[in-house]
């Protein structure tokens, strides 16, 4: 082996300023990681919401023009239980007028997803089929601690 006059090799703080820079750039890469799966969990979480909204909605215009209860799927539950559902996720449910005939909610689990064309649905949900709300009542909020939650712009009688 030759050496050369003058080199002596690598440096201890050469090899230190590598080893800090090649942590920074995996840090950075671990957090744009974790960043991406959480907005795909988000982002699923957001579509079988809105997914299950246009079910409900579906439904209770089947409902509207049958008069069929059929229509109605899911366990009726109080409107005192839907409120402490939604008093754990930090919203203020829609007030129904009392000219309404059915303002009851509904707790969907998945048989009842089923039974509404929602396949492979993993999480429950409590609904209004008058209102068009929806809360997620398994997962609750998404990972930046928004209420997985929505409900119709308008409802009519």
């Amino acid at each position: 082996m030759y050496v050369f006059k003058g080199e002596k090799g690598i440096t201890i703080v050469s090899l230190v300023i590598t080893l800090i820079l090649l942590l920074i750039i995996s840090a950075v890469g671990v957090n744009m990681s974790i960043n991406g799966i959480n907005s795909a969990k988000d982002s699923k979480l957001n579509g079988e919401l809105q997914m299950v909204q246009h079910a409900v909605l579906e439904q209770y215009t089947k409902y509207k023009t049958t008069r069929n209860s059929v229509y109605l799927v899911g366990t009726k539950i109080t409107k005192e239980q839907a409120s402490n559902f939604a008093n754990d996720m930090g919203i203020t449910l829609v007030n129904i007028p009392d000219s309404y005939s059915n303002k009851d909610y509904y707790k969907l689990d998945k048989t009842a997803l089923e039974e509404i064309g929602i396949k492979d649905a993993t999480d429950e949900y409590v609904v209004n089929y008058i209102s068009g709300e929806v809360m997620n009542i398994t997962v609750k909020t998404t990972t930046n601690n928004s209420p997985l939650y929505t409900k119709a712009n308008s409802f009519s009688i």
